[in-house]
């Protein structure tokens, strides 16, 4: 999987800088700016599910490339904002400095929404755009929105206060602010490629159960990892006065938690055989991964 993965990246890195060509943009710093906010590194994790839900459906990753590079644009200006003095005030990212750091905070703002529209210029751009385009743009916009992504963030901001957060609570939590998104790129991919609606249920599931086991992991890895490790500040929702499912089961609780996350996820998608042995071999590297 960690192979794939590396394919993958590449294969997006070159989609990347092809749709930024097009847009041919000399106004600075602004460009400058929003490139630094996508092109920053990271896993690609999003659009490894997109080429993932592609794969499922017999597509190839060009098929889903406007849908690739979209969701990485709305999870990258997710980052850029949330980032932000305003929300997590953090300084570093992927080993990087923050974009207001570097550009300052209102080019960050402007930053984060330019790709946010960026993103929904280049699906909505799409050459063989169709009918099946048209619902998963609808489909990722719904995941990002204010019942999605945005969501699960005002639920973040609120966890602030600690009193009212619980397993419950935490759970809401966990699976807008990072399933939805996850669930925008793997479902929204299925559904450009004519999923039925069986597939499209089994995909909504794994994807739900994988944005848990990753921010559950993160939060694992934000207690126990350091900075170096994780390109990005830890014990931060210590110094933000969050609470995680770390504080409420303990680090064994959670392990022992994701372990169940795992195994449903992988009996939910496993019937499909196969074509969702990638799926199931992301799930169990997710899980167990360090960084």
């Amino acid at each position: 999987m960690k192979k794939i993965l590396v394919e993958y990246k590449s294969i997006f890195e070159k989609q990347l800088q092809e749709i930024l060509v097009e847009f041919n943009c000399d106004i600075q710093p602004i460009f400058e700016a929003l490139s630094y906010g996508i092109a920053n590194g990271g896993k690609r994790i999003r659009p490894a599910l997109c080429y993932l839900g592609a794969e499922f459906c017999e597509k190839d990753a060009n098929y889903v490339k406007n849908l690739a590079v979209g969701i990485e644009m709305i999870h990258s200006y997710s980052l850029v904002h949330d980032d932000l003095p305003c929300m997590d005030d953090d300084n570093l990212r992927r080993g990087k400095p923050t974009a207001h750091v570097v550009y300052g905070e209102g080019m960050a703002v402007l930053a984060g929404d330019a790709l946010l529209n960026m993103a929904f210029e280049v699906m909505l751009g799409d050459k063989t755009i169709d009918t099946n385009m048209l619902n998963a743009i609808k489909y990722i916009a719904n995941m990002s929105g204010i019942n999605g992504m945005i969501g699960g963030q005002c639920l973040d901001l609120a966890n602030e206060s600690k009193e009212n957060f619980g397993i419950e609570e935490l759970t809401r939590l966990n699976r807008l602010k990072t399933s939805c998104l996850i669930r925008g790129a793997l479902v929204g991919s299925a559904i450009r490629c004519g999923a039925d609606d069986k597939e499209i249920d089994a995909l909504e599931t794994y994807a739900q159960n994988l944005g848990e086991i990753f921010q559950i992991v993160d939060d694992i890895l934000d207690r126990t990892s350091t900075a170096q490790a994780l390109g990005k500040e830890v014990n931060q929702d210590v110094a933000n006065d969050k609470k995680s499912i770390v504080d409420i089961l303990g680090i064994d609780k959670a392990k022992e938690y994701i372990k169940v996350l795992e195994e449903d996820t992988i009996a939910k998608i496993g019937v499909y055989g196969k074509k969702s042995q990638n799926l199931i071999d992301l799930c169990k590297f997710l899980s167990n991964r360090n960084n």
